[in-house]
């Protein structure tokens, strides 16, 4: 559990009770490429992106999403192909149904 500290006079850290926002940062160091950096720091003057950090979080976060998406697309994928042929036949019996009750709703 991560806690917000502050320092009181006596230069000591207080707990004051667990963040649950998420605007806590964990700080890394890693090693770049130079190159790779350049255009990082020109990436960010053209972006609504205030740092470096600020844009790896946003390309990192939306990677993390993608691979959620992906693995949802997986699991949908794995299911289909796991059905029976007659899985298969009532599955697309079910589909003629929706596209017909789509087409009567939109008609009204």
């Amino acid at each position: 559990m991560k806690y917000l500290h502050t320092i009181n006079k006596d230069k000591r850290m207080m707990k004051m009770g667990a963040i649950t926002s998420s605007s806590a940062r964990v700080k890394i160091t890693t090693s770049l490429d130079p190159k790779l950096v350049k255009e990082i720091d020109e990436h960010v003057k053209g972006s609504k992106a205030r740092s470096r950090s600020q844009l790896i979080e946003n390309i990192l976060r939306d990677w993390h999403r993608e691979q959620k998406v992906r693995e949802v697309e997986n699991q949908i994928e794995q299911y289909y192909l796991s059905l029976s042929n007659d899985e298969k036949d009532e599955d697309r019996q079910w589909t003629k149904i929706a596209v017909e009750s789509a087409k009567n709703l939109w008609e009204e």
